[in-house]
């Protein structure tokens, strides 16, 4: 593509205030599940224990513990020790400090709860809201590259149910319970834990291992719930509790197991997706979509906070349209707290949600995302626009390896940077474009070109209504007698068009979108007369032409620029309501997505797809 974000570093970008994006299902598989972002359970031990007050701490976690240099993101169950004044600690990737809170507690409480977090350089950060506190990180699992565990959301279903447990471990099989399979490594379970007789902690490990580490401190008689990730040994799990005895209750969400058809995990920077009221009645919650979740994502990593309850009971967080009788966290009137979860997510082919309610009374939740699992043979759930750029040499027909192959759709440029010439790598760029993974409401396969009209500057300009060796043109604007004035302008157009269909290599032009890509100056940018109603005549001359083959059409630029070329387009034209592919000049999805809720780069269109860069490559969300 032209790259035009390059141009909002100029300042020549728009302010979107944007809200979300309606995404896709997922596809079929078509390729086993990539060696990245599987998960690999350790023996439970103790990573970090250190004073945290409201200057964050990074902390070293990759090469520690079982835990490799290369792995990407940790499993921590982080304990807060009596803490000198109420507030929350918050644990994130190293270098970044968003507004969230991983556990909320009282002045003086000892509370745990999990998170998953992104590792930056093999580091998390750590701070508190308040105050200091002793803070405990206690490692269960990794993920990273190699032989490890996909991962496989299940609706949420009881597993272990309000059994008595002692300070004598208690052996729990999982697998072959709650749609865990007999392979399973490890699952992901909420623990429970009610009717205390003591203050203490409760432990949950694989059978037969027991390390000094918490899942969760309680007090007496106060209930309290926390996810564990665990390990199994011979399919099973243990259990017990420091001091006196407790019923406990399991609730498993997920398992991993070697199966190539499970999800990898895809960490992102910790970032609030929604903040809600929820009552007794269950409320949805689009997760996917924002935060840099594409819609093909099977289950997502949140932490969810309980903020102001109104009566004493317990959050409940299940898949969209589901309503299992578990509990994510336990809390009582007026308190904050929160607890990790891994939700499946479900919903139609443009909305995936979980759904939150309380057992009484209402309370305000807050939804933070860490991470999401996609089904690996889908690819990534974005897609990517190559061209020229990306032909291994000037002139060659051969691809750069810099090319992603993860893509879920592909659009490709048919120029060589000009309206004018040819894409020399069109061929296997196509061929690339053809491999993508689908699984999003786009077409696999989409094509841009390259627009401009240069008027007195164009090397061969129309001058009738006849296309040298093609078609006469039906103009509205009248006959074209070689002036530069809108009937010619119309004919440029369509002929630059014509010959984008019929003379590039392009085999069934009418099978596929093509995106008018608009821009000003640059390598690429198109040259344009001053006055803008001529532009609007080419632009609509081209589109004639694509919309008399029976092609879909659509208009690619930012809003400031196409305003530059065409000034505002009246609904009269046919440019007024063509989808828009917006560039947001963004280097995350997660703004791009937003973007999807911006305006349209015409007054009747709809914005079906927004561009951000990563890695050198415009990569591409699908808003439909």
């Amino acid at each position: 593509m032209s790259r035009l974000h390059h141009l909002f570093v100029l300042g020549l970008g728009i302010v979107l205030v944007v809200t979300g994006l309606v995404v896709v299902a997922p596809g079929a598989a078509e390729a086993a599940a990539p060696t990245t972002g599987r998960y690999f359970p350790v023996a439970t031990a103790r990573a970090f224990s250190g004073t945290v007050g409201t200057t964050p701490k990074a902390v070293t976690i990759a090469g520690r513990n079982g835990v490799p240099a290369g792995a990407t993101a940790v499993v921590l169950n982080v304990e807060v020790d009596v803490p000198t004044r109420a507030g929350y600690v918050r644990v994130t990737p190293a270098g970044s400090d968003p507004s969230v809170a991983t556990q909320e507690f009282r002045a003086g409480q000892t509370i745990s709860n999990l998170t998953t977090v992104k590792l930056t350089g093999g580091k998390v950060q750590t701070k508190l809201s308040a105050g200091s506190a002793t803070v405990h990180f206690d490692v269960s699992g990794y993920y990273g590259s190699g032989a490890g565990s996909t991962y496989t959301p299940v609706d949420a279903a009881r597993v272990f149910a309000g059994s008595k447990v002692g300070t004598s471990p208690v052996r729990v099989p999982l697998a072959g319970t709650g749609g865990v399979p007999s392979n399973a490594t490890a699952v992901a379970v909420n623990v429970a834990v009610e009717q205390q007789t003591a203050d203490g902690y409760v432990r949950v490990t694989a059978a037969g291992k027991d390390p000094s580490v918490a899942a969760q401190v309680y007090q007496r008689g106060t209930a309290v719930s926390n996810l564990v990730v665990v390990g199994l040994t011979g399919g099973a799990a243990q259990v017990k509790v420091s001091r006196g005895t407790a019923t406990v209750f399991m609730d498993v969400v997920g398992y991993y197991s070697p199966s190539t058809t499970g999800s990898v995990f895809v960490p992102v920077d910790t970032v609030r997706v929604a903040t809600t009221a929820v009552s007794t009645t269950p409320r949805t919650v689009r997760v996917t979509g924002t935060a840099g979740v594409p819609g093909t994502a099977t289950a997502v990593v949140a932490n969810v906070e309980v903020s102001a309850p109104t009566a004493t009971g317990y959050l409940r967080v299940t898949p969209s349209g589901q309503d299992a009788r578990v509990a994510t966290q336990d809390h009582v009137r007026g308190q904050e707290i929160s607890a990790l979860t891994m939700p499946k997510v479900v919903g139609s082919s443009v909305d995936r949600r979980v759904q939150a309610k309380v057992s009484a009374g209402t309370a305000t939740v807050f939804v933070d995302v860490s991470g999401y699992f996609l089904d690996g043979s889908s690819g990534s759930g974005f897609g990517a626009d190559i061209s020229s750029p990306q032909c291994a040499a000037q002139g060659s027909a051969a691809i750069s390896g810099s090319v992603p192959s993860d893509q879920a759709f592909g659009v490709v440029g048919v120029n060589g940077g000009l309206a004018n010439q040819t894409n020399s790598c069109l061929a296997p760029e196509l061929a690339w474009a053809t491999a993508s993974r689908g699984g999003t409401n786009q077409p696999k396969v989409q094509l841009y070109v390259n627009t401009a009209n240069p008027g007195s500057k164009a090397s061969v300009w129309p001058r009738s209504n006849t296309i040298p060796g093609g078609p006469t043109v039906r103009n509205p604007y009248g006959t074209c007698t070689g002036g530069f004035d809108k009937p010619c302008s119309y004919v440029y157009g369509y002929t630059r068009a014509y010959e984008d269909a019929t003379s590039r290599g392009i085999t069934s032009p009418s099978a596929y979108r093509w995106w008018l890509d608009v821009e000003i100056g640059g390598p690429t940018g198109g040259t344009w007369q001053t006055d803008t109603a001529q532009n609007r005549a080419d632009l609509e001359g081209m589109t004639a032409y694509f919309s008399g083959i029976g092609a879909q059409v659509g208009l690619y630029s930012t809003s400031y620029q196409l305003g530059l070329v065409t000034g505002p387009v009246p609904s009269s034209s046919s440019l007024y309501r063509l989808p828009s592919w917006v560039a947001t000049g963004a280097s995350s999805p997660a703004v791009a997505q937003r973007a999807c809720s911006g305006s349209p780069l015409t007054g009747g269109g709809k914005v079906v797809m927004t561009q951000y860069v990563a890695g050198g490559i415009d990569r591409n969300v699908s808003c439909v």
